[in-house]
């Protein structure tokens, strides 16, 4: 069976700026040691994490994860800390960044424009949360960075090796798709099992704290992965519901396969405007129809221009998707434009724009041509109900709540 482990520290001590740290836990993990820990247990990759403490430095310990990652590209996903250097570490190699809001002392509110960086580039964060109202810190960060992909350290337990608040976070943020729950340090399986059964079993992933956790507890024995992994093999969860949790919803999350065309959503740029234009131009006349764009070309180049209101599906720095909403009375937003490249068609990019609006405008309405099935059938399929389904012209939609 194939395993990701998504929760490992890598770092020297040596990295530490302070030598009366109050971090009393030795997290040291040399990382050539661990290939070797890797080879003999058996686990195909691990996503690689700084030394969670402000009194760590921060260069050191990114340089060193970015060394790992290039002697070992195969073995290993480094995941950077967060400083005012993030898109240049985004830029050069990490698959994702690490906070600690205990070690590192930082207050959410500090970390914005961090988590805009993170929402645009779509690499994932995963967070150690304060002890008290874990939900509410995942979904303060949301509210800043709606479609930020979030990895909720230890499923937000309380004490470790007990499933304190596990559940409660389950529950808390089960209609947050785009928020994962890692299972390190956990202490009790059937808690790991009903997460399964609120969420669903892929937003579930693996993880061990190495060096931390069973490593550290254990009298300095050797680690073993064994001990974590028997949980699951002993568990009521099913043999597929296990695969994806040990390897194949990280590898999903990670965007291993690296798919050259690889679809991201992000906001409107001036710089769109051309190729925005040019995606117009090219859609048939019966399009064109459905939308209504004609009366509306000066409103959405003006909008391109002011970055307001307007996002893009891209492919390779190819823009093949357009989308454009309104504000509307009671805190709803209306759906005015969604259109796809026809060359990109029926490869998911629709769908993918639509969960990306959704992330951002919770309450949301839908105008479309009575005639345009093809997007009627979409907006059915995302809980949209026809508020006038037998008009002969325009059809409303409002999106129902689950």
């Amino acid at each position: 069976m194939k395993i990701i482990d998504t929760h490992v520290h890598v770092g020297l001590s040596d990295f530490c700026k302070n030598t009366n740290t109050d971090s009393f836990y030795n997290l040291n993990n040399d990382y050539k040691d661990f290939v070797q820990l890797m080879d003999r247990n058996h686990i195909d990759r691990a996503v690689i994490l700084p030394i969670p403490h402000k009194d760590f430095d921060s260069d050191l310990s990114n340089d060193y994860l970015i060394s790992a990652y290039r002697e070992y590209p195969y073995r290993f996903i480094p995941f950077c800390r967060i400083d005012k250097k993030l898109e240049d570490n985004i830029k050069r190699g990490f698959k994702g960044a690490k906070l600690h809001l205990v070690y590192e002392e930082v207050e959410i509110s500090q970390i914005k424009n961090e988590l805009l960086i993170l929402e645009e580039f779509q690499v994932p964060l995963i967070v150690h949360a304060l002890y008290k109202d874990k939900a509410k810190q995942i979904k303060k960060m949301l509210n800043i960075a709606p479609n930020l992909i979030i990895t909720l350290a230890h499923m937000g337990r309380g004490h470790i090796y007990t499933d304190e608040h596990v559940v409660e976070n389950a529950i808390a943020l089960k209609k947050n798709d785009n928020v994962y729950f890692e299972t390190s340090t956990v202490g009790n399986i059937s808690a790991i099992e009903e997460v399964c059964n609120i969420i669903g079993d892929d937003r579930v992933i693996f993880g061990s704290d190495f060096p931390f956790g069973k490593a550290w507890f254990k009298d300095k024995k050797p680690y073993d992965y064994k001990d974590e992994l028997e949980l699951f093999i002993n568990s009521n969860i099913s043999q597929s519901s296990i695969e994806k949790i040990l390897y194949t919803n990280a590898y999903n999350l990670l965007d291993l396969d690296e798919k050259p065309d690889r679809i991201i959503v992000r906001k409107i740029k001036k710089s769109d405007l051309e190729q925005v234009n040019n995606l117009i131009t090219i859609l048939c006349e019966q399009d064109r129809k459905f939308l209504a764009l004609e009366p509306k070309m000066s409103l959405i180049r003006q909008q391109i221009r002011n970055e307001r209101h307007c996002y893009v599906a891209t492919s390779e720095n190819e823009i093949v998707g357009f989308m454009r909403e309104s504000g509307r009375p009671e805190g709803y937003s209306l759906l005015e434009e969604l259109l796809v490249h026809p060359e990109h068609r029926r490869q998911g990019i629709a769908k993918k724009m639509l969960r990306y609006y959704h992330r951002i405008f919770p309450k949301t309405l839908a105008k479309t041509n009575a005639k345009n099935e093809n997007i009627m059938n979409l907006l059915k399929n995302h809980r949209y109900n026809a508020d006038n389904p037998n008009a002969q012209r325009i059809i409303n939609w409002t999106r129902c709540d689950e």
